[in-house]
């Protein structure tokens, strides 16, 4: 796939966080909470399919130790998805967090990542993941 199609399928894939995270700030109880779930949702959802994209890392230094890594992230997604209804916060903190830590660890192991192109759409793209759930973070209302 080259690098327009995976600027234009991620930048649509952001519409979503954008819209989840700042809809609530537009919305009352409960209306607003509900968009905050589906963010935590979403976002676990994104995160199970990065880190099912370790299975396509040919390359990747260290092979079976990426795969690994790839399902546990896959796993911390299904955990926010599970945890997301009883403890809304706490899975957005860590939707936040494992969005960074999964892109320092596919900067550290990707040969995607030496594409300069590429890194500078997932620098991108994870610092807007990051900012909405940080808005929802903050915004967060109990």
């Amino acid at each position: 796939m080259n690098l327009k199609t995976k600027k234009i399928l991620g930048y649509l894939g952001l519409i979503p966080f954008m819209a989840f995270s700042f809809l609530p700030l537009l919305s009352p109880f409960p209306e607003g909470y509900v968009f905050t779930l589906l963010l935590s949702f979403y976002g676990a959802v994104i995160l199970s399919f990065l880190g099912g994209m370790t299975w396509g890392w040919e390359n990747a230094h260290n092979h079976k130790l990426s795969l690994i890594i790839g399902i546990f992230f896959s796993l911390i997604g299904f955990f926010i998805i599970s945890i997301s209804n009883m403890f809304l916060f706490y899975s957005l903190c860590l939707g936040s967090v494992s969005f960074v830590g999964f892109y320092l660890f596919e900067l550290r192991v990707s040969d995607q990542m030496r594409d300069r192109g590429y890194r500078s759409l997932r620098t991108s793209l994870t610092f807007l993941v990051t900012i909405c759930y940080l808005n929802s973070i903050i915004t967060f209302s109990w």
